[in-house]
């Protein structure tokens, strides 16, 4: 019997902690519910992020990026021109850990790689790839476009981590920063008899 897998967080389920709830997904025939399997304490986060505009918009600027930037720096397709189906879903498939997403929801969701981590991973990529365009001979844009993701996946965890250390260090920062603000606004300045200002520290 395969694994249940949870949607929102790809972790294993058991009966006990199982719930079902059916999820509209944009399809070729228009939008559908397909019932999905839940952690019982991740579907309110999930239904939650779904909710959150602004994030949902932040995640779309992203695959925009993403989309634009595979299409005139990887491919350097002309203006205009649009990603073959089958490099939009192995981009997509990034997002969720797959070789396509097929029927599932590529969108907030914590599996995978968001994104940015996609986009940075491209960047750090190019180089790479470029000298595979130079040097492979391609059956088709299919073969160059799937050669391209070996690349892209073989730099993806080392791209994520790095990104994610950088994130540690700007919320150390951040946090030292509130800290010393914090104290400065413990500091009052109080009028004594004399009429000199004195600084005391509550």
């Amino acid at each position: 019997m395969a694994v249940q897998k949870c949607y929102y967080c790809n972790k294993e389920l058991n009966d006990e902690e199982l719930v079902i709830k059916p999820i509209p997904l944009a399809t070729k025939r228009g939008i559908r519910n397909y019932k999905r399997k839940f952690h019982i304490d991740c579907l309110p986060k999930f239904l939650g992020e779904n909710k959150d505009l602004e994030f949902k918009k932040l995640e779309n600027d992203d695959w925009d990026k993403v989309y634009e930037y595979f299409k005139s720096q990887v491919l350097e397709l002309p203006d205009g021109a649009s990603l073959s189906q089958h490099a939009v879903e192995r981009l997509l498939g990034l997002r969720v850990g797959q070789y396509k997403p097929g029927h599932r929801n590529v969108r907030v969701v914590k599996r995978g790689y968001s994104f940015s981590t996609i986009y940075y991973t491209l960047v750090y990529s190019l180089q790479a790839i470029k000298r595979a365009q130079k040097t492979v001979n391609f059956k088709n844009e299919k073969h160059e476009i799937d050669y391209i993701m070996v690349i892209v996946n073989s730099n993806i965890n080392f791209v994520q981590k790095r990104l994610l250390a950088v994130e540690k260090q700007n919320k150390k920062v951040e946090k030292i920063k509130k800290e010393n603000e914090d104290q400065q606004r413990k500091v009052t300045y109080k009028h004594k008899g004399t009429g000199k200002r004195k600084v005391d520290l509550i």
